[in-house]
C-alpha cells in the first residue's frame, strides 16, 4: 500500500484487505500502519512497534477514564494492573490489529463519560466505530456495551436529546459501508469458517444444528473462559497469545479479586453493609461486571482455539477497571495495602518478565514462522525457491513475503510469480 498503493491482492486502497488468513485487516489499521511505515520502515519490528503503541495509548486512556470514576489514586492502580496483565502482554507486541479496538473502546467511553458537550460526544461516536470497524468480536460487543453505558450515564446525569442524536450520527454513519459488506457476506469468510453455525463444524461433532444443541456448545464455550487453568494458571492454550506459564489474569488482579471476594461475603452476611464497596458503588461494579460477561459471547460464538484470550479482550479494560477498584478500596481502607501492593507487582514483574524474555523465545518460535525463515535462509538458489514455493503453496503470505525479501521482488510481482506457480502446480494436479 505504501510502495504500490495496493494491497496484496493488487486492490488500489481498500477498506478492508485479506491476507489469506485471519480476518482481513481493518481501515484502522491499514491507513495509519502506512503513514507509521513511512516514518519507520516496513519492518517485522517497525509493524510490531505500531501495535504496542496503540496499547499503550489504550493504558495512558485507562488512567483517564479510572481518574474520572473516582480519582488519581484508583486511575494509577487501575494502570498498573493493565501494564503487568499477561492478557494483554504478549498480543500487543505482535502485528496485530485486535488490541486497537481496546483503544478506541477506553477512548470512547472516556470521552462520552468525560463530558456531554457535542464535540467530545461526536469524538466518542467516532471511536466507537473505530472499535466496531477494528476487530469482528467487537461488532457484538460495542452495541452491547452502549446499552449499558447510557443506563450508568443517564443514572449519573442525564442527557439533552441533541447529545444522544449527535453521538448516534457520529456512530452509525461511518459504519454504513461496514454494515453493507458484513451483510453481502464479502468480509465474513473467517466468522463463517470458526463459527459456531458453520455446517462444517456441526457435521464434524455429529451436531443436528438444532436451537437446544447450538445453545448447549455455546454456553460450554462460554465456561471454557472461566476454567481456573486459564484465568490463573496456563492462559490461552496458543503460544501466540499466552507464555503458557500464567494465566491471563496477573498476580494483583488474583490479590485484587480477594478483597472482591471477602466484600462478597461481608455483603452477603448483611455485615458491614454500609460501608461495603459493592455496596457503595453497586451501579459502577454492574456496569463493570456486565461488560466482562459480554465479552466472552463472541469467542463462545466460535469453534475453534478455546479458550481464546485474543477474542475476549473487549474484557480486558473492564477487568482492569474491577480490578483497580478492589486495590484502590483496600488501600483507602488500610495503607498497608499499598506496601503488599508494591511486592506483589515487583515479584509478579520479575517472575513474567524472565519467562517472557527468556524462557518463551524458544518455546514459542515455531508459532512466530521461525522454521519458514530458516528454510528461506537455507533455499536461496532459484532451483531450490522453487521447492520453498512447493512447500507454502498453500501459505501464499509466506512465500510471496520472502520472494520480496530475498529476491527484491516488489508486491505486485510477488503476487503474480506465485500465481504463475500455483498455476503450474494445478496444472499438474499437485495443488
Amino acid at each position: 500500500m505504501t510502495t504500490e498503493g495496493v494491497d496484496a491482492h493488487n486492490v488500489p486502497h481498500p477498506l478492508f484487505s485479506s491476507l489469506n488468513y485471519g480476518t482481513p485487516k481493518p481501515p484502522t489499521y491499514i491507513y495509519p500502519a502506512i503513514l507509521w511505515a513511512k516514518l519507520f520502515g516496513y519492518s517485522v519490528a517497525s509493524l510490531r512497534a505500531m501495535s504496542v503503541t496503540v496499547h499503550l495509548l489504550g493504558i495512558v486512556g485507562l488512567y483517564f477514564l479510572a481518574e474520572i470514576f473516582f480519582g488519581w489514586r484508583y486511575a494509577l492502580l487501575t494502570v498498573t494492573v493493565a501494564s503487568l496483565s499477561p492478557w494483554t502482554w504478549g498480543v500487543s507486541r505482535v502485528a496485530f490489529e485486535s488490541l486497537f479496538s481496546v483503544t478506541f473502546l477506553i477512548w470512547g467511553i472516556y470521552l462520552f463519560l468525560r463530558s456531554s458537550k457535542i464535540h467530545f460526544t461526536v469524538l466518542s461516536g467516532l471511536c466507537f466505530a473505530a472499535a466496531i470497524y477494528s476487530y469482528p468480536p467487537f461488532r457484538l460487543q460495542t452495541p452491547l456495551m452502549i446499552v449499558s453505558l447510557i443506563a450508568y450515564a443517564q443514572w449519573k446525569k442525564p442527557r439533552a436529546l441533541r447529545s444522544w442524536v449527535c453521538f448516534v450520527l457520529a456512530m452509525v454513519l461511518p459504519i454504513i459501508p461496514l454494515v453493507q459488506k458484513t451483510l453481502s457476506g464479502e468480509i465474513q469468510s473467517r466468522f463463517n469458517a470458526i463459527s459456531i453455525f458453520s455446517k462444517g463444524y456441526l457435521n464434524a461433532i455429529h451436531s443436528s444444528g438444532s436451537l437446544k444443541e447450538i445453545i448447549e456448545i455455546f454456553i460450554n464455550n462460554y465456561l471454557l473462559h472461566f476454567r481456573w487453568d486459564f484465568l490463573f494458571l496456563t492462559g490461552d492454550p496458543s503460544y501466540v497469545h499466552s507464555t503458557r506459564h500464567f494465566g491471563i489474569l496477573s498476580w494483583l488482579d488474583i490479590t485484587a479479586l480477594g478483597f472482591g471476594l471477602m466484600c462478597l461475603l461481608m455483603l452477603l452476611m448483611k455485615k458491614f453493609r454500609n460501608d461495603n464497596p459493592l455496596f457503595l458503588e453497586k451501579q459502577f461494579i454492574l456496569f463493570l461486571v456486565f461488560n466482562i460477561l459480554i465479552g466472552v459471547v463472541p469467542a463462545a460464538l466460535t469453534n475453534s482455539e478455546l479458550p481464546n484470550s485474543l477474542r475476549i479482550t473487549g474484557s480486558w479494560p473492564f477487568m482492569c477497571l474491577l480490578s483497580g477498584f478492589f486495590l484502590w478500596q483496600a488501600c483507602e481502607r488500610w495503607w498497608g495495602c499499598w506496601v503488599v501492593i508494591c511486592v506483589v507487582s515487583i515479584v509478579f514483574a520479575a517472575s513474567f518478565f524472565n519467562v517472557y524474555f527468556k524462557t518463551f523465545p524458544q518455546e514459542s518460535k515455531g508459532m512466530f514462522g521461525y522454521w519458514t525463515l530458516e528454510e528461506a535462509n537455507q533455499l536461496k538458489t532459484d532451483e531450490d525457491w522453487l521447492k520453498f514455493l512447493l512447500l507454502y503453496r498453500y501459505q501464499d503470505y509466506n512465500a510471496r513475503y520472502f520472494l520480496m525479501q530475498y529476491h527484491g521482488l516488489t508486491c505486485t510481482q510477488s503476487r503474480t510469480t506465485w500465481e504463475g506457480m500455483r498455476d503450474f502446480l494445478k496444472a499438474r494436479g499437485t495443488y
